[in-house]
């Protein structure tokens, strides 16, 4: 993605439009976000906690937030949809990505248990026959991909192809990982410390998600990540719903016994989260840095592995480039 300089509010362009003819960037990342974000809240109020209709629910919402960022790039902004990384399906990314989600959450399981921070009570195989459970997990599986799919368009990919435009991509980095941020929080933190730690783990989580966009030149292997983070949190292993007596009928039952350590009674698994989306990030960064590094800046082609050097999109003032959402939905969605 290659930042151009976006021009200051003219006579022939003024506050809300470019001299172009078009909305301004923020204003129109604004509208995109507020129309997502509204109907993401209106299918969250609908569904209430129907299992069919959450289905229903999350099918729509990631349909909604591709079909916008589809009709926003050719109607509204006039640019490329090849260049959100979502056009052309990488089975590949995407299976990798899930493989690594599911690697990185057991990894904090198994930290979590050899501190004693967790312990595992029981499973729903004890609860209920195998073809419910696993009617349970595929339809967990279905509704996380959907908010993947729906965050990393709408924050990932619409929000930072925008961004971009006429600034920095460190800068749209780092402001579209801020938006994204924003809607994990609901509440009063337990502590004054653990609202900061939050912000650190989703930001540096968010930097991941970027730099796997920069690696790739799409955006599938952060949706498998994603999807694979959240469905082996909330609907494997229950370490996001433990709190229920029903543990939220994951496979397998877990129950926190975290101290505070500075974050709150029973929050300290925070930290290993924290470290966890340290640990992604650099890594991420390291080869990253390293495919770039004899050519100068990577940028991500359409739909295609990032390149060395690539001359921007002939129809695009800001060259192919990165890109996300956030949804409410069959748990809590880091």
């Amino acid at each position: 993605m290659a930042s151009t300089s976006e021009s200051a509010p003219t006579g022939d362009g003024g506050l809300f439009r470019e001299p172009s003819g078009r909305p301004r960037k923020g204003w129109r990342l604004a509208c995109y976000l507020v129309l997502v974000l509204g109907a993401t809240g209106v299918a969250a109020a609908l569904a209430g906690d129907r299992l069919p209709a959450n289905l229903l629910a999350h099918a729509v919402i990631a349909v909604t937030a591709v079909g916008l960022a589809y009709l926003f790039r050719r109607f509204v902004d006039r640019r490329p949809w090849a260049d959100i990384g979502l056009s052309r399906w990488r089975p590949r990314d995407a299976l990798v990505g899930f493989g690594a989600g599911t690697a990185s959450l057991a990894a904090v399981f198994v930290a979590a248990r050899a501190l004693g921070w967790v312990r595992v009570t029981g499973t729903e195989l004890g609860e209920r026959a195998p073809a419910a459970v696993l009617a349970l997990l595929a339809a967990g599986h279905f509704m996380y991909a959907a908010s993947a799919v729906m965050q990393e368009v709408a924050f990932r990919g619409y929000a930072l192809q925008t961004l971009a435009e006429g600034w920095p991509l460190r800068r749209a980095a780092v402001v579209s990982s801020l938006i994204f941020v924003l809607p994990h929080f609901s509440g009063v933190p337990a502590a004054p410390l653990l609202a900061p730690i939050l912000t650190a783990d989703l930001m540096l989580m968010a930097g991941f998600f970027v730099l796997t966009r920069l690696g790739t030149g799409s955006l599938w292997l952060a949706v498998g990540f994603h999807t694979a983070w959240n469905w082996t949190m909330d609907t494997v292993l229950s370490m996001d719903t433990d709190a229920a007596t029903d543990y939220g009928n994951a496979l397998i039952h877990v129950r926190d016994q975290a101290p505070a350590l500075g974050l709150g009674p029973g929050q300290a698994t925070e930290w290993l989260y924290l470290a966890n989306s340290a640990v992604l990030f650099t890594g991420a960064w390291l080869v990253v840095r390293r495919r770039r590094a004899p050519h100068g800046p990577a940028r991500p082609s359409a739909d295609g592995p990032a390149s060395h050097g690539a001359a921007p999109h002939s129809n695009s003032p800001d060259g192919p480039g990165p890109h996300g959402s956030a949804w409410v939905g069959a748990g809590s969605d880091r």
